[in-house]
């Protein structure tokens, strides 16, 4: 055969597959990270039905697909979708109609952003406040509520750590829910002075408050859902894991899906209580398209900030205290047994050494061996040498927050002593045991966006570039295994890596277009943004 019937052969069959097959979205002139097990890179992907179809050369997908919509990237880099490992997307969007105390230099400051929230907003209904942080403050000195008697007599406030996990109320707060000063919280505190209150409260004893939070309305709950939605959208998470919520919330969440209003997958951990374990029990697990809930949220301690972290031996800056065990091992025992009998997966609060120690042996008691039911310890911040090879043992994936290292790190060192705090945020310690970590920010305790847990995990830094030399460099991962973290490990640990975590053909084409790679980004972050975020094939920002 001549080179002119070569050609006109090889023309002939070019022609019969130009635009061969149909698409709704094609994505090309990217630079496309498929995170799938090779780190494959692409140039283009076709998407069909809210999925990949294909992905591939440039000509080879722009010849092979007539697509209703084109996207040329620009030679922007493309990367799934980020999912948050644990997070409390509802919580953030509720703490969007409170006092905002992020930020507060000192305990006067607090009190006055909350009277000018009282003032925009008068009644005698509750005042809510979340955000302050004794540790940025000049004296580092936990507050009382003296101050807040005076300004609010009548009206009840609620002013949270920024962890959740310490709040300070006024009197009229606790006379409004009948707060006995003398009757004992199992795993919280009551700060007294001289026979009195103070009105700072510790972990369960802030929970006694609970019922201010369910009692929100209908169109309350919705509207901090959908404020949730769009900011997580625009810095390009297109999955949340909420760690901890009521039956009712999710069911409200799973309403709002299938209006279509929520588009957000959500990866939803029930909150530990009676009432949510028995309805699963009865109905078991969801596995909708957007909504997966098989998994229990339960704490074992509180934090490090507010010294209720429990740890093995006392508070280096505390020596007569050790923290706080937020409920009894045979409470822990009955959980994790409940999950293995109904198919669930166990997520634990674990901060101090302690805590972790005495939930990976629960754990190892309940499970017996290595398995696929894939159980979190959630933060693992301080974990002893001697309990990592449990993970391993067991099957337990770390689940971590590498921004709380670079938020704890000026005074982590205080709380721990120098040789415990060489055992804590050791995040590459604890990828090593398991080969993989679930990585998440915690927002709104940290913030939002995942391209700052991509840099404390990488850099050690916070947003200001600060330690300089890194909080602990020798425990950063590498770019590689922070995004995975972020996409593929986080999917794992959800069981939705079949659905999500990677761009593969038959996967949901959720994905995020960045101006630049995450792994030449600058150690402050300044030089990558967030430019598009698609889920499904619809693009949501």
């Amino acid at each position: 055969m001549n080179r002119t019937a070569t050609a006109a052969l090889l023309s002939l069959l070019l022609a019969s597959c130009y635009h061969s097959q149909e698409a709704d979205l094609v994505v090309h002139n990217a630079r496309i990270r498929s995170m799938d097990e090779a780190g494959t890179v692409y140039q283009a992907m076709a998407i069909r039905d809210g999925r990949i179809v294909e992905l591939g050369p440039e000509r080879q997908i722009l010849n092979r697909y007539a697509a209703k919509e084109t996207v040329d990237a620009a030679g922007q880099v493309v990367l799934p979708g980020f999912i948050d490992g644990h997070c409390h997307f509802f919580g953030y969007g509720l703490n969007k109609q409170k006092v905002d105390l992020t930020g507060t230099t000192r305990w006067n400051e607090v009190v006055d952003r909350t009277a000018a929230f009282a003032e925009a907003h008068p009644g005698n209904g509750w005042i809510i406040g979340r955000g302050w942080d004794q540790n940025d403050w000049p004296m580092q000195v936990l507050p009382d509520n003296a101050l807040l008697n005076i300004r609010f007599p009548d009206r009840p406030v609620l002013l949270q750590r920024i962890d959740g996990h310490a709040a300070v109320v006024n009197q009229a707060a606790m006379d409004r829910v009948g707060l006995d000063p003398k009757k004992t919280i199992e795993g919280g505190l009551m700060m007294m002075k001289d026979g009195k209150p103070t009105g700072l409260l510790m972990d369960n004893a802030v929970a006694v408050f609970q019922t201010i939070f369910d009692e929100a309305d209908e169109a309350t709950k919705r509207k901090a859902l959908l404020d949730a939605q769009a900011d997580c959208f625009a810095v390009g998470l297109t999955m949340v894991c909420d760690a901890g919520l009521d039956v009712g919330t999710i069911e409200l969440i799973r309403t709002m899906q299938r209006e279509g209003s929520l588009k957000m997958r959500v990866y939803a951990m029930v909150a530990d209580a009676p009432e949510n374990l028995s309805h699963f029990e009865k109905s078991g697990p969801i596995n909708d398209e957007r909504l997966t809930v098989r998994s229990v949220k339960v704490y074992a301690d509180g934090a490090l900030g507010s010294r209720g972290a429990l740890l093995k031996q006392p508070y280096s800056d505390q020596p007569d205290h050790h923290g706080l065990q937020l409920a009894s091992r045979d409470h822990f025992l009955e959980v994790a047994r409940w999950c293995k009998a109904n198919g669930f997966q166990m997520n634990t609060h674990c901060i101090g050494d302690s805590a972790n120690s005495l939930l990976l042996g629960v754990y190892g008691e309940v499970l017996g061996g290595t398995n696929d039911l894939r159980w979190r310890i959630e933060h693992a911040q301080v974990v002893s040498p001697g309990d990592r090879n449990a993970f391993a043992t067991y099957s337990i994936i770390p689940s971590v927050q590498p921004t709380h290292a670079t938020s704890d790190g000026p005074w982590a060192g205080k709380r721990l002593g120098p040789e415990r705090e060489t055992h804590a945020y050791a995040y590459d310690d604890l990828r090593k045991t398991m080969g993989l970590l679930a990585l998440g920010t915690d927002f709104p305790v940290e913030g939002i966006d995942p391209l700052a847990t991509f840099r404390a995990a990488v850099y050690r830094q916070d947003a200001d570039g600060q330690p300089k030399d890194g909080y602990q460099p020798a425990n950063a991962l590498t770019a590689e295994n922070a995004l995975r973290g972020m996409t593929i490990w986080n999917a794992i640990s959800t069981f939705t890596e079949k659905d999500l975590g990677s761009l593969e053909p038959g996967k949901h084409a959720d994905f995020v277009l960045l101006n630049a790679d995450p792994e030449a980004m600058e150690r402050s972050g300044s030089r990558v943004r967030v430019m598009a975020t698609y889920l499904g094939g619809e693009r949501v920002y």
